[in-house]
């Protein structure tokens, strides 16, 4: 769910804009069709807000109007956008061809994402586990932070007020066990500066392992190695695909600076 309508220091035309990406940020996967009153449930912005930011997305072809259900449908324009930061993303070229030798080498999951306010949203999945356990995940599938390996080794890269306050507006999803959740972060945080990795099981049946890339100039991209969990005891989590990651990141980092050193002789 976006984060709703806040009180911001924000000029209005700037206000304008952050309100519109709200707009945008209320469709998500199996959430393709919205009217104006789900929109104001869902942002929190009021309906002639809504009525008038939509009108202008529809104009500039970001909204596509159904009339005769009055609901509105991202348009093409946001695709192509997307489009253009697959194929542009530095992270995503280098990766892409490690990621599929693990994944095919080792018949197992890998994947790389990047957090989105409480998010954590794939960029790229490769999906090669030898049990054939299947969960649907392509690029753009978002993913809950607290309770995932990949939110959770994102997590282990904050402190201070960034950490305090992205955990205050994580904490509404779980009403009645954030304390169980809370604890969790902090183990896994735990886990990522002692051990290297984090490991969580939030859906049935399968483990991930994740760990920040770590690079003060980029996004805060996490991988990660997901596999049914009965194909890997704790020890060969910790001998084989542990090593497996951390060289994946290792790997990346080292082609990056290779490709940073080649622009500045350019």
């Amino acid at each position: 769910m976006p984060r709703k309508a806040t009180e911001s220091r924000s000029s209005p035309s700037n206000r304008s804009v952050e309100r519109a990406l709200l707009i945008l940020r209320a469709f998500r996967p199996g959430v393709a069709s919205l009217g104006n009153a789900e929109l104001v449930e869902l942002t929190g912005l009021p309906r002639s807000t809504i009525s008038r930011l939509t009108q202008t997305l529809v104009e500039n072809g970001f909204l596509q109007y159904e009339l005769q259900r009055g609901t509105y449908r991202l348009g093409p324009p946001l695709l192509s956008l997307a489009h253009a930061l697959r194929l542009e993303s530095e992270i995503l070229k280098l990766a892409q061809p490690l990621m599929r030798e693990i994944a095919e080498g080792h018949k197992i999951n890998v994947g790389l994402a990047v957090a989105d306010q409480t998010d954590m949203v794939y960029l790229e999945s490769v999906r090669k586990n030898r049990s054939g356990l299947f969960r649907h995940v392509t690029s753009g599938s978002r993913v809950p932070i607290e309770i995932t390996s990949l939110g959770q080794a994102y997590l282990s890269t904050l402190s201070g007020t960034a950490l305090e306050t992205l955990l205050e507006q994580l904490k509404p999803r779980h009403p009645k066990n954030w304390k169980q959740v809370r604890a969790a972060i902090a183990a896994a945080r735990k886990a990522v500066h002692s051990r290297g990795v984090c490991q969580a099981s939030w859906q049935a049946g399968i483990t991930s392992i994740a760990l920040p890339l770590g690079l003060e100039d980029q996004p805060p991209y996490v991988f990660n190695i997901s596999f049914a969990s009965q194909d890997f005891t704790a020890g060969q989590i910790d001998s084989e695909l542990t090593p497996l990651l951390e060289g994946l990141l290792q790997k990346v980092r080292e082609q990056l600076a290779q490709v940073r050193s080649l622009e500045d002789l350019s």
